[in-house]
């Protein structure tokens, strides 16, 4: 996204001012000048000098205290833009003037090191400066100007060589600050872009949040107010379809009724279901632990679906060793779970096909239930689709079927809610098989699984 140039004028007087070691430096050498030139310079004139840069020192200061409390204030940082590059200037001008007081001085050496010191901290000033062009050209020219002019006003023709060398080494320091300012520049763009890209993350990020707590919200809410009429339907059908308190009359009700009753329990299941995918969605579902008895909770899911099974005329069938082991776990959500797996292989079996549930403890000590079905079978990227809520695999059988796609997602949620894994192993028109393992842990000792066994029906 574009970053405006105030945005960016702003991050570069904020990284010109951000250290304070050229200060640092710049009012040491005034110290160490004075030190040097004490009886060199006419004491007037040295003294005045120093008191102008120690005036020129102390503005920077405050000024760089000023800015940084205006901390991430674009418009207030941009407002002294012209009174930073000002007070560079004066600070450059200092070191020109200088330069420009070093010809009364007698001595070569001292001229050498007067020279030594300005040009110096003119390098300095580039490397130090170069963040904001407008604050780092005015020092540089502010020094340059005065010592040209000190070269110039000699006359003589070496020192007007050393006048032009002067300004060419502007000229040198300018194109140098040039280049690395446009690299600086580019680099505060793509600051600015990543920090922009960040808040927009994650303020969508925040978004999303609150969407998926007010859909919770709303869910938990509307649970009581869609279950209580419903329950009512399924338990007054129930009561009218099996003539409590007298006969109907005309036997048509009674398949009225009995569509009611269905319709009623299949839209419960269904805001169930709904309602479980949003609570794991948002990690808002706690399981209720306790021992459980794995054989019971397949004999009754079996039983519960036979009658389905028998309508599709598909064969159920259990395998289910002697000496299975209980387990610590959520009784209610495992068998969702199972009911589930078994409900999803009977329907998208083919009239004549077989479903087998079965259970075994793994080499490494962990549960292993299977479901497997002979039916119309899936391909990888069937599967995928399949363990997304509300997604159902697009195929000629499937669509004949009713079903919201919460099936499989809803198992394999409740399955890593356990600290377990299901796994999907599928073929097209060969079969299914579902695999689910819950680790050793969850597993009793052996002596403690002495329930005993009871008979699919």
């Amino acid at each position: 996204m574009p970053i405006g140039r105030e945005i960016i004028v702003a991050e570069q007087l904020r990284m010109l001012l951000r250290s304070p070691l050229p200060l640092h430096v710049g009012t040491a050498t005034v110290f160490l000048a004075v030190l040097v030139l004490r009886h060199h310079l006419p004491w007037q004139e040295l003294y005045s000098w120093a008191v102008l840069a120690i005036a020129v020192q102390a503005a920077r200061y405050w000024l760089r205290h000023r800015i940084q409390r205006l901390a991430s204030n674009t418009l207030a940082t941009r407002k002294w833009s012209w009174s930073i590059t000002f007070l560079m200037a004066m600070a450059g001008l200092v070191w020109g003037f200088l330069g420009f007081a070093s010809f009364q001085v007698f001595d070569p050496e001292m001229r050498i090191f007067v020279l030594f010191v300005v040009t110096s901290l003119m390098a300095g000033g580039l490397v130090s400066y170069t963040a904001y062009l407008p604050g780092c050209f005015a020092f540089l020219l502010g020094a340059t100007v005065p010592l040209t002019a000190a070269f110039l006003h000699e006359g003589t023709s070496s020192a007007m060589l050393m006048g032009g060398v002067a300004a060419a080494f502007f000229g040198v320091l300018v194109a140098i600050g040039r280049s690395s300012n446009a690299s600086i520049t580019a680099l505060i763009e793509l600051k600015l872009e990543n920090s922009a890209l960040v808040t927009d993350l994650r303020r969508a990020r925040d978004a999303a949040e609150q969407a998926s707590r007010v859909k919770s919200q709303f869910l938990a809410n509307m649970s009581h107010e869609l279950r209580t009429p419903l329950n009512a339907i399924i338990g007054f059908s129930d009561i009218v379809r099996n003539q409590l308190f007298g006969p109907l009359g005309n036997l048509r009700y009674e398949d009225y009724l009995s569509d009611i009753h269905q319709s009623g329990r299949h839209l419960l299941r269904l805001v169930n279901d709904i309602l479980d995918i949003s609570k794991l969605e948002a990690d808002a579902m706690e399981i209720s632990e306790g021992v459980v008895e794995l054989r019971d909770i397949v004999v009754d899911s079996v039983n519960l679906l036979s009658t389905q099974a028998a309508a599709n005329g598909v064969s159920l069938s259990t395998d289910l060793p002697d000496g299975l082991p209980r387990l610590r776990a959520d009784e209610l959500r495992l068998k969702q779970v199972v009911l589930n797996l078994v409900s999803n292989a009977v329907k998208f079996s083919r009239r004549g096909g077989e479903v087998s549930v079965s259970a075994r403890v793994g080499s490494g000590g962990e549960l292993v239930i299977a479901v497997c079905d002979s039916g119309i079978g899936m391909n990888a990227a069937d599967i995928n689709v399949a363990l997304q809520p509300f997604r159902q695999v697009e195929n000629a059988l499937s669509r004949t079927h009713e079903g919201t796609g919460l099936g499989l997602p809803l198992a394999k949620a409740l399955i890593e809610k356990h600290g377990g894994a299901l796994h999907i192993v599928s073929e097209r028109d060969v079969g299914t098989t579902v695999t689910v393992t819950l680790p050793a842990w969850r597993l009793l000792p052996a002596e403690t699984a002495t329930a005993p066994a009871r008979a699919a029906g």
